[in-house]
This record gives structure tokens, sequence and C-alpha cells, in this order.
């Protein structure tokens, strides 16, 4: 009797585990819901989305392809069937690459430093400027690639609000 209650707990646990897997309501609405209206919102995204996953460009669709291919992107993103998270944010994700590349370039710079720290007993004059000059290249290219970066948050904050005002003009439109 014990022996039946035991494999009768493991055969529900193992159930269990089976179900979380196959349970795609979980994942329905993961990182949102928008709807077809919404395309001006989700511009950025559904251009990155068409070029890099449909390898289409969007200027050269029709309006009905267009619309046909907002729908399955309409779909994907809220069923969370999307093959990457930048489909999703792309102004995060962009954000989050940067933060990203600038930690790595950070930990190279300071493996440099320390190495170099090490190493400067016995250099002479003209390696250890040599060095130097390095890790100043080094600090100049992290710092343009962070304007850069700052460069892009501004454009994308841009399109973001040229698109607002577009969606108020056309409301405002059909209010007459």
């Amino acid at each position: 009797r014990r022996r039946a209650k035991k494999d009768f707990k493991e055969k529900k646990s193992k159930k269990d585990k089976g179900d979380e897997k196959l349970n795609l309501n979980d994942q329905f609405g993961k990182y949102g819901f928008i709807r077809e209206a919404e395309k001006f919102h989700k511009q950025d995204e559904f251009r990155a989305w068409l070029s890099e996953v449909k390898t289409i460009d969007w200027g050269m669709l029709q309006g009905r392809e267009r619309d046909e291919m907002w729908a399955e992107f309409v779909e994907d993103f809220n069923t969370a069937t999307l093959p990457h998270l930048k489909y999703y944010n792309l102004y995060e994700w962009e954000q989050s690459d940067a933060r990203k590349k600038n930690q790595k370039m950070h930990k190279k710079l300071s493996k440099a430093k320390e190495k170099d720290g090490s190493k400067n007993m016995g250099m002479s004059d003209e390696a250890q400027r040599e060095i130097e000059l390095q890790q100043k290249r080094k600090e100049r290219a992290s710092q343009e690639y962070k304007t850069e970066m700052d460069a892009v948050a501004l454009a994308h904050q841009a399109k973001e609000k040229e698109a607002m005002a577009r969606i108020l003009t056309m409301a405002m439109q059909s209010k007459k």
C-alpha cells in the first residue's frame, strides 16, 4: 500500500512538471499586449523584426502586405514567441546592450591597468609612455561610445515624441 502511494506521488509530480513546460497560457502577454491599431507605438520594433527576421524592407511593402505583416507581428508579440527580446522593447534592449558593452570595456581597462601596474618595474620610460597612451586611447574610445549611445537614446526619444504627435493629430482630426 505504501508503495502504491509513493508511485502515485511520483507520477503526479512528473505530470505536474510536464504541465509547466507545455502551459502556453503563462507566456501569453508576458511582455504586454498590443493591438492592431497601435502601429505607431511599436513601429521601431516592427521595422527591426521585418528587416532582421523576415528580411523584408519596410519601404518595399504595400499597404495590404504591411498590414498582414503587422498582424503577424502582433500575434507573435502577444503570444511571446518573437525570436529575441529586442523586438518587445527596442529602446530598453539598446540601453541594456550598451550597459553590457560598457561594463566589458571597463573590465578590460581595469585588467589592463592591473597588468601594467605589475610590469612597470623594469620598463623603460618609452614603454611606460606607450602604455599610458594606449590607456588614454581606450578611455577616449569608451567615452565616444558612451556619447554615441546617448545620441541613440535621444534619437529614439525624438522618434517616440514624433509618433505620439502623429497619433494626437490623427485623434484630433477624427474628432472633427
